[in-house]
C-alpha cells in the first residue's frame, strides 16, 4: 500500500544514503520532532478522532517547508542528487514532472505524497467526500465512540513507536496507512506483486512473443461490477470476456488484458479482473499465459491507464496499436468527447489515443506514457 501510494517515501526509506541525508537536514529533523510531539499529545490528550487528525495532518506551511528542505538536500547531497536523477526519474512514477529540475521534481513528488496522506486523513479520519465517495466510504461512523477508541489506540501505538521513526514524514505516513487498514481499504496492494502472482505466466511468456505475427499487441477488456453480493461476475463482464475470447481466437493479439478492481458493491471480496480471468480460462479455454489482469481499476478512466502501465512495465511494444474490446455501450462512451473530458478532469491527462473504430465492440488505441504517474491524492485505492 505504501509503495503504491507513496513511492517516493518508500524509496527514501530504502535508500540508506538518502535516508541519512534527509534525516540530517535540519528543517526536516525539526518537522520530525514536531510530529513526534503531536503523536504524544494525541495519545495523551485527544478525546476525538478530529483532534488526532488535526495534530497529524500536514499544513500547507509544513508541506512547503518540507519541499524547500528536500530541494536543499538535493543540492547538498550527492546521494540525494543521484537518487533523484537516476532512481526516481527512471521509475516513471513521476513521469509528468520529468521536465523539472531535480530538486523541483523531488519537491513535487513529496508534495503529492503529503496531499495523499492528507486525503487518507480527510476521508478515513474526518469522513469527508472523496472523488468516488459512494464507492469507498469509511467502514465506521467516524464520529462514533467505537471509531474514536480505535483511532486513539492507533495514536497510542504510534506514540510508543515514535522514537524509532527517523524520517520527518513517518509519523503522519504511518497514521494514514493505519486509517486505510482499519477501514479495510487495502485494495491498491491486493495481489501485488502481480508479476510474481496472477500475471506470472503471461509475463514469463512476453519476451518470447513474435509481435509481428499479430495486428495488435493486447486486447484490453474493461470490467463491469454488479451490485449483487453473491454474484462473482456481472453479466456485462461475462459478455465482454466472450467477445474478447473470440478476438483472441481470431489471432488479433497474443494477450488479453482484463481490468477491473474490487468495486461493486462496496467492500466486495471479488475483483472484476480476477473473475474475468477465471471465466476466460474456465468458460472459453484461453490459456493462463495469454491473460494479464489489472485487479485495481475502479473506473473506465483507470481501466485504460492501468492497462497502459502494465504494457509499459511488462515490455509489451508501446509504439504499436492495441484493441479495446467491450460492449457497444461502453465502447461508444470510450470514444466520446465526454470520456476524454472526464480523463482530463480526474487524471489530469488522457491516458490513451483512439486510432479508429473497427466494429461496435472494438476500438484501436495507443497507450500514453503519462499513465505511469502516481495519483494518491486522486484515488488512494488505485493510485
Amino acid at each position: 500500500m505504501q509503495d503504491k501510494n507513496f513511492y517516493v517515501l518508500s524509496l527514501i526509506e530504502r535508500t540508506t544514503g538518502v535516508a541519512k541525508a534527509v534525516g540530517e537536514e535540519r528543517p526536516l529533523a525539526s518537522i520530525l520532532d514536531q510530529k513526534r510531539a503531536a503523536l504524544e499529545r494525541a495519545a495523551r490528550s485527544c478525546k476525538t478522532v478530529s483532534c488526532i487528525d488535526g495534530t497529524l495532518r500536514w499544513t500547507d506551511a509544513e508541506i512547503a517547508a518540507g519541499a524547500d528542505a528536500l530541494k536543499q538536500a538535493y543540492s547538498a547531497s550527492d546521494a540525494v542528487h543521484m537518487f533523484v536523477d537516476e532512481t526516481l526519474r527512471e521509475s516513471g512514477a513521476y513521469v509528468r514532472y520529468q521536465s523539472k529540475a531535480g530538486g523541483d521534481l523531488l519537491a513535487q513528488a513529496w508534495t503529492d505524497a503529503a496531499r495523499g496522506m492528507n486525503q487518507a486523513i480527510d476521508v478515513y479520519g474526518e469522513g469527508k467526500n472523496s472523488r468516488y465517495s459512494s464507492m469507498d466510504p469509511p467502514a465506521f461512523d467516524v464520529k462514533g465512540a467505537e471509531y474514536e477508541q480505535i483511532v486513539h489506540t492507533v495514536a497510542g501505538l504510534l506514540a510508543e513507536q515514535s522514537a524509532e521513526m527517523r524520517l520527518f514524514f513517518q509519523p503522519t505516513l504511518k497514521f494514514a496507512l493505519h486509517l486505510l487498514d482499519t477501514n479495510k481499504r487495502d485494495e491498491a496492494g491486493r495481489l501485488e506483486p502481480l508479476e510474481q502472482r496472477e500475471n506470472a505466466a503471461a509475463v514469463h511468456r512476453i519476451p518470447t512473443i513474435e509481435w509481428s505475427r499479430f495486428p495488435y499487441t493486447v486486447i484490453v477488456v474493461p470490467g463491469e461490477g454488479g451490485d449483487r453480493l453473491t454474484w462473482t461476475l456481472a453479466p456485462e463482464g461475462k459478455l465482454r470476456v466472450e467477445i474478447a475470447a473470440r478476438r483472441w481466437r481470431e489471432g488479433r493479439a497474443p494477450l488479453i488484458l482484463v481490468s477491473g478492481g474490487y468495486v461493486h458493491p462496496n467492500q466486495t471480496p471479488f475483483s472484476e479482473a480476477v473473475e474475468m480471468k477465471k471465466s476466460l480460462i474456465g468458460d472459453f479455454a484461453v490459456p493462463e499465459d495469454a491473460i494479464l489482469i489489472d485487479p485495481h481499476a475502479r473506473h473506465t478512466t483507470t481501466n485504460l491507464r492501468n492497462a497502459a502501465r502494465e504494457m509499459y512495465r511488462y515490455g509489451v511494444p508501446f509504439n504499436r496499436v492495441a484493441l479495446i474490446t467491450t460492449d457497444s455501450y461502453q465502447s461508444a462512451y470510450i470514444e466520446s468527447a465526454e470520456f476524454a473530458k472526464r480523463c482530463e478532469n480526474e487524471l489530469g491527462y488522457v491516458p490513451h489515443r483512439i486510432v479508429k473504430r473497427l466494429s461496435v465492440f472494438d476500438l484501436e488505441w495507443m497507450p500514453k506514457v503519462e499513465s505511469l504517474q502516481i495519483d494518491a491524492a486522486g484515488d488512494l485505492l488505485d493510485p
